[in-house]
């Protein structure tokens, strides 16, 4: 079963403030950066139940995991796009700094 990918605009934004830092200190390293993230979500299309569950996982009513990439976590949760029960989407919430504290229900 192939997952389809959607983000969360905090995760989009999130997103654009790290290629905004990378670009300041490496315009061609942001765009090498970019392009490896893509293939890591991507990724998530095939078998998203593989990567392990987040360290926040117990704050929330909902499985949260975790893909690393670098030194950055992508969190993610499979969401329902149908009626038929089947999680068949994963929804990317955050993409956050490994050294960042970790998230708190309140955010």
């Amino acid at each position: 079963m192939n997952y389809d990918i959607e983000f969360t605009d905090v995760a989009d934004m999130e997103i654009q403030n790290i290629l905004i830092w990378i670009m300041g200190r490496s315009p061609d390293y942001a765009d090498r950066w970019q392009e490896c993230l893509e293939i890591s979500i991507n990724s998530l299309t095939i078998m998203p139940g593989r990567c392990p569950l987040a360290p926040e996982n117990n704050e929330f009513d909902v499985e949260v995991r975790q893909l690393l990439y670098g030194v950055y976590r992508i969190l993610f949760m499979l969401a329902d796009a149908d009626d038929d029960g089947e999680s068949d989407t994963v929804r990317i919430l955050h993409v956050r700094h490994g050294a960042q504290q970790h998230l708190r229900r309140a955010e």
